[in-house]
């Protein structure tokens, strides 16, 4: 091949065309505000349901809950403004709940102040450490739940049994 043919394989792209939409921070933090009221609405409303589905298949077909077992349940009691009992149906539950309106609200915040805060050096900071330990709580959760439904509740802990 001489240095004028092109390489049908090889395609060049274009690193900035005009006109491209770059989407703003303010649309991602509008759709995460959105998606907030929209989720507390359906947790709200769920109970009202004509026909409540199955919503773990993994207990459908072990007969023992998940890790996540109980998170829409806390979620729909934590939507009606009872936080006592969304903690005993999920801890982590109620936990994400109120992290999700925090954010909404300081979402909220960044929106009126008309400056973003910078989630990502955050998250490059902290991220790592705030996965790690969501996962270690909902292992640990879980294999309470678990010695729950085998041994009976032997801990003072008030957890809605069985789910």
């Amino acid at each position: 091949m001489d240095a004028n043919s092109r390489d049908p394989l090889t395609v060049s792209i274009p690193r900035e065309r005009k006109g491209t939409f770059k989407p703003s921070w303010k649309i991602g933090r509008i759709l995460f505000i959105a998606l907030v009221i929209l989720g507390t609405t359906i947790a709200y409303f769920m109970p009202l349901f004509p026909y409540q589905l199955p919503l773990c298949l993994f207990k459908l077909m072990t007969g023992y809950p998940c890790a996540g077992c109980g998170m829409t349940r806390s979620f729909e009691a934590a939507a009606h403004g009872h936080f006592k009992e969304a903690f005993e149906w999920h801890p982590i539950g109620l936990l994400l709940f109120i992290a999700m309106w925090l954010g909404a609200i300081f979402a909220v915040y960044e929106l009126l102040t008309n400056k973003p805060f910078d989630w990502e050096s955050l998250l490059r900071r902290w991220g790592t450490l705030i996965a790690w330990s969501l996962f270690f709580a909902f292992l640990a959760l879980w294999l309470l739940r678990l010695s729950y439904y085998k041994f009976g509740q032997w801990l003072p802990l008030p957890l809605k049994f069985p789910l």
